[in-house]
């Protein structure tokens, strides 16, 4: 009876020190799980942009889709998007370095007016590096301080959210010149 008690006692702690083992492990693989973030490849945040029109009869602004598009910063040799085409919403990547950013929109139109269908928006902001972790580094934020913009095909525009962050918000809303046929 000695023996089975030695045997069952012996089981019993190697059992027990599993479990033991396992409660103690456990949360130590999950707390280092937790944190590995993953990190963007990212050091800013684009100004997130929405094409609207204003509709009789409508009371919110309806989202209009823009047939073709090509966008490129000013100053610049990058080309964003290039004739793109059914766009509702466009990204834009803002200049952390200036506390300004301007692209050049292209807009489609017959070639006798092509030279009609551009406008150029002007982002003026305050840049915000802000700590994800320290793992991940630094992202530039930004706030919004003013848009302008030439008014060849873009009527207006609509400061929606000022904070440009890692929310996925709109934050400006452009509204064409819209041919209601009546011309």
């Amino acid at each position: 009876m000695n023996t089975m008690m030695i045997a069952y006692n012996y089981i019993s702690g190697l059992f027990l020190g599993k479990r033991l083992l396992l409660v103690i492990l456990l949360p130590v693989l999950l707390i280092s799980c937790l944190n590995e973030e993953l990190c963007e490849d990212v050091e800013t945040v684009p100004v997130r942009i929405g094409f609207y029109a204003v509709i009789e009869n409508e009371e919110e602004p309806v989202n209009l889709i823009v047939d073709s598009l090509k966008v490129h910063g000013l100053g610049k040799d990058s080309l964003i998007y290039n004739y793109q085409r059914n766009i509702s919403r466009i990204e834009l990547p803002l200049n952390s370095s200036a506390d300004s950013s301007a692209f050049i929109l292209y807009f489609p139109a017959p070639p006798e007016f092509s030279h009609l269908a551009k406008d150029t928006i002007w982002f003026y902001y305050e840049v915000l590096p802000t700590l994800i972790s320290m793992e991940c580094g630094f992202v530039s934020f930004f706030e919004l301080k003013e848009v302008k913009h030439s008014r060849m095909f873009i009527d207006s525009i609509f400061i929606e959210e000022v904070s440009v962050t890692n929310i996925l918000d709109e934050h400006i809303k452009i509204f064409p010149f819209i041919d209601d046929g009546d011309n």
